[in-house]
C-alpha cells in the first residue's frame, strides 16, 4: 500500500485544506503571490497587507466612489516595512466611502514538486531573486510553518475511514473529519503568524 498512488488526491486534497485552515486561522494569505490587489476603506492611517513578507509594492490608487477613477497616490508620503506588509499613509486618508487599491506581490514562496517529478527542484520566482528591501531566504516557508503544516495533515489522514470500513457503523462512530479542528499544538505553532487587523 505504501507504493499505491490511489490516495494521492485525497492526500492533495488534505494539504488543500489545511493550508486553507490556516489562512483563516492567522488572518492573512500564506502563499505567494504575484500582482495580488486588495480594496480597502481609507478611514484608516495603516493597512497589514494580508500576504507578507512583501516583494514590491506596485501600486497604491484611491477613489472617493465606485464611479470615480482610480488616482495613483504611490508617490505620496508613504512608510513601508515589507516584512511585516505595513503600508503607512502618515494620516487618515478620509472618510467613508473613500476607498483604497493595493496592487503588491508577497507571501511565503515554497516548493510545490516531490524530488522525482521532472523540473525539480523549481526555480525561485525571478522577483523574489531580484528583491533588495528583503534577503530572498525572508520569503521562504519558515519550517515552524511547513511542520505545522505536516502535522496537521497528518492528523486529518489519520482520522479518514480509508476503506470505508465505517459506512455501516452509527453516524457518531463514522470518521469524524467534519468536526476536525487544529490540534492545540499546531495553534501554538501558528500563533505568531496571525495577521491582527481589523476589517
Amino acid at each position: 500500500m505504501q507504493d499505491s498512488r490511489d490516495y494521492d488526491a485525497v492526500i492533495a486534497d488534505i494539504g488543500k485544506g489545511v493550508a486553507g485552515m490556516f489562512d483563516s486561522f492567522c488572518n492573512r494569505q500564506m502563499a505567494y503571490g504575484e500582482h495580488l490587489t486588495q480594496i480597502f476603506r481609507g478611514n484608516r492611517s495603516h493597512w497589514y497587507m494580508p500576504a507578507f513578507p512583501v516583494v514590491a509594492f506596485e501600486r497604491v490608487e484611491l477613489r472617493y466612489f465606485a464611479a470615480d477613477a482610480w488616482t495613483n497616490i504611490s508617490g505620496q508620503p508613504l512608510s513601508i516595512n515589507e516584512e511585516t506588509g505595513l503600508l503607512a499613509f502618515g494620516y487618515t486618508l478620509g472618510v467613508d466611502p473613500i476607498q483604497v487599491r493595493v496592487t503588491w506581490t508577497g507571501g511565503y514562496w515554497f516548493e510545490t514538486l516531490e524530488p522525482d517529478d521532472a523540473g525539480y527542484p523549481s526555480a525561485v520566482p525571478a522577483l523574489i531573486a531580484g528583491c533588495t528591501a528583503l534577503q530572498p531566504a525572508k520569503f521562504l516557508l519558515p519550517d515552524e510553518v511547513r511542520t505545522a503544516w505536516l502535522m496537521q495533515s497528518r492528523e486529518i489522514w489519520s482520522k479518514l475511514d480509508k476503506l470505508g470500513a465505517g459506512l455501516a457503523d452509527k453516524p457518531d462512530g463514522q470518521s469524524a473529519t467534519a468536526a476536525l479542528e487544529m490540534t492545540p499544538f499546531v495553534k501554538r505553532m501558528m500563533n505568531g503568524y496571525i495577521r491582527y487587523q481589523l476589517t
